[in-house]
């Protein structure tokens, strides 16, 4: 397994970005995505080897939207595999 990207939960990716130039060099390798079955808006940062994936609610009823107003953070760990059916067993 290899790691391939961070989920980092965030009130505002433009207004996180901004911030994240004062403190780390990347390449944004994403315009800001909508992914709507979720109802959140995502940005792939390269800063090396993980990428860094900030993710903000596209909604008020967003599943992360009480965590982003509490400060957000880690979400989750994505991980890329050969053969998901195998590693699943």
């Amino acid at each position: 397994m290899k790691l391939h990207h961070v989920g980092i939960v965030v009130n505002s990716i433009q207004e996180s970005l901004g911030e994240l130039k004062r403190y780390l060099s990347f390449e944004t390798t994403s315009a800001i995505m909508r992914v709507g079955s979720q109802k959140v808006n995502i940005c792939l940062l390269k800063i090396g080897n993980p990428f860094l994936e900030l993710i903000e609610p596209a909604s008020p009823d967003s599943a992360i939207s009480e965590f982003a107003k509490s400060g957000g953070g880690i979400h989750h760990l994505c991980f890329e595999v050969k053969n998901i059916e195998l590693e699943l067993e």
